[in-house]
């Protein structure tokens, strides 16, 4: 099997620790996240990582200075780590690869964990750590059905482990299009619009809908604690993944001439824009303020049988960047060593 792997060789005397991205997505989410990029490629990642847009002084004049963009999503960080740089640096070996179908079954990546599983052995004489992001952690679970020996732990960030229930908002996608397109009658095509219209369309795949609670393939994980494993999981509580910001100019009169501020307002975030189209009785957990990161509830992130869990008041995808989420998975790395 010809694998896309991304490997850095640490102390063979340190467990080796074996990286796994979720849905959508490649080895970059781990190695190159300012890179990465998310719906099948057609989105940068740093968009969910966005901050509201900090208030900015463009100086005195008498008319406004520049022609300013309508709208913001916010801005975004210039530099991203992961646990994969916390873990190089303190001499473990790391290993992660992209999967063929990072949206096909779950068992075809399991199959290629298991060849990654085969590579991380010969690298290390104190076992192996799996940490899998979203998806990844179930891709995770499924391998130690086969009740691998060499694995000391599965550590599980923001993964859906009693499914998650945003395959159902599909139904009223529909009705959400109509409701915001009008906002983008003039922004630039292949920007906001489809910024929307990506995520949209995401919630709606496929790939998802394998994770809802009910799907085949949770019915068919049967697994259960292992003696050598130490299970440990994080969550995230706050649901927002993209804001949408309005940019207006506030000027303030300084004699003759008006200093000029440019601030942003809120227009809508996503999920929160939910609430206008999904009756609030199945309004899912996952989208709740502090009962879910916008794509897996709190609840579900936690391993059933787990020695640890922690929850975090981050969204899906500031869970795998945030530095107090990095500092507590490292020193459980280290524990677990």
């Amino acid at each position: 099997m010809d694998l896309d792997i991304a490997l850095n060789r640490g102390s063979a005397d340190k467990p080796a620790v074996i990286l796994i991205h979720g849905i959508g997505m490649d080895k970059n989410i781990w190695i190159n996240p300012s890179k990465s990029r998310i719906l099948g490629g057609s989105l940068p990642l740093k968009i969910l990582l966005s901050q509201r847009p900090k208030v900015k002084d463009f100086g005195l004049s008498k008319k406004a200075p520049e022609k300013i963009p309508t709208f913001s999503t916010g801005e975004q960080p210039d530099v991203i780590e992961t646990l994969y740089n916390d873990l190089w640096q303190k001499d473990y070996t790391v290993v992660t690869w992209s999967q063929e179908r990072p949206a096909g079954p779950i068992d075809v990546s399991v199959s290629e964990l298991d060849e990654v599983v085969k590579i991380a052995n010969k690298l290390t004489k104190a076992g192996i750590i799996i940490v899998g992001q979203s998806r990844g952690g179930l891709i995770g679970r499924r391998y130690l059905m086969r009740r691998g020996k060499s694995i000391r732990g599965l550590i599980t960030i923001s993964t859906p482990h009693r499914g998650s229930s945003m395959a159902k908002l599909s139904n009223y996608l529909s009705p959400l299009a109509s409701l915001i397109s009008p906002l983008f009658s003039s922004a630039e095509k292949g920007t906001l619009s489809s910024t929307i219209k990506h995520i949209l369309d995401f919630l709606k795949s496929k790939a998802l809908r394998e994770l809802l609670p009910d799907s085949p393939f949770l019915k068919s994980l049967k697994d259960e604690p292992l003696d050598w494993v130490y299970y440990v999981s994080v969550g995230g509580t706050e649901p927002t993944l993209l804001t949408l910001y309005r940019l207006r100019w506030d000027p303030v009169r300084e004699g003759e001439l008006q200093r000029w501020f440019l601030k942003a307002d809120e227009l809508f975030s996503i999920p929160d824009i939910f609430n206008k189209v999904i009756p609030q009785n199945l309004y899912p957990e996952e989208i709740k303020k502090g009962k879910g990161d916008g794509l897996v509830s709190a609840e579900s992130s936690q391993i059933p049988w787990c020695n640890e869990h922690y929850n975090f008041g981050l969204n899906h995808a500031q869970m795998l960047f945030d530095n107090g989420v990095r500092d507590l998975l490292s020193r459980i790395v280290d524990g677990i060593t």
